[in-house]
């Protein structure tokens, strides 16, 4: 495999890696929402809005259809800093590629259970799983990011067009383009299940672990 990546940059960090996680990030989001009962699998703060209207209507019955997936989302944070802090220093398999593997395989089995399993036990699940992939990659070539979620990132291009028009901040073009390439990807995600999901049902969501083996893939080929 040709070495697309830019070697000045920490493959972990690189631009195409983003632009791949930010595609499993919007598709899981859609996925969720559309297909299995309207509960985001990473925008938590949806979760609480939704929640918080659920009580405000008087049913009750459904705040657990979003405590859980906001509950298993911490937890997911929570073993993603287990992962980091305890997973061998040495070893040239690092903990970044297994988060990834265990988000892969995980995902795969969501998908493969998804016909005979609950809204409420596939939202909670993808919701652990989009946790590890946002507690694991924070940085595009140094800049503060995230695949999960966009409305940081829309932050983010505000703040770098204003450097780049007022204070004259050298590097503006760049990081506008950078992030800007990452709220494309997750845009771009966002159609794709929404064309996929009717079709190909609950197993839809394997495009996601397809997504995640091509970053595996990159990351192993391109780290030194």
């Amino acid at each position: 495999m040709p070495k697309f990546v830019d070697s000045r940059v920490v493959v972990h960090e690189s631009l195409p890696i983003g632009i791949l996680l930010a595609m499993a990030g919007g598709f899981l989001d859609v996925y969720t929402y559309l297909f299995h009962g309207e509960v985001f699998a990473s925008m938590q703060s949806g979760n609480v809005i939704l929640m918080g209207v659920s009580v405000a209507q008087g049913r009750y019955h459904e705040i657990i259809r979003y405590l859980l997936p906001i509950g298993m989302f911490m937890i997911g944070i929570f073993m993603t800093n287990l992962l980091k802090h305890r997973f061998p220093k040495k070893s040239s398999f690092t903990w970044q590629n297994a988060a990834v593997a265990i988000e892969l395989l995980g995902i795969f089995l969501v998908g493969l259970f998804s016909d005979i399993t609950s809204n409420l036990l596939i939202n909670s699940a993808l919701a652990f799983f989009a946790a590890i992939q946002y507690a694991t990659y924070r940085r595009l070539a140094g800049l503060p990011y995230a695949t999960t979620m966009t409305s940081g990132n829309l932050r983010s291009i505000a703040d770098y067009a204003y450097g780049f028009f007022f204070t004259k901040d050298p590097t503006a073009s760049f990081k506008i383009k950078y992030t800007s390439a990452i709220v494309v990807g997750f845009f771009s995600g966002a159609v794709l299940s929404a064309c996929l999901a009717p079709v190909m049902q609950g197993k839809a969501i394997w495009t996601v672990s397809l997504l995640l083996l091509v970053v595996l893939t990159i990351t192993l080929k391109n780290q030194e």
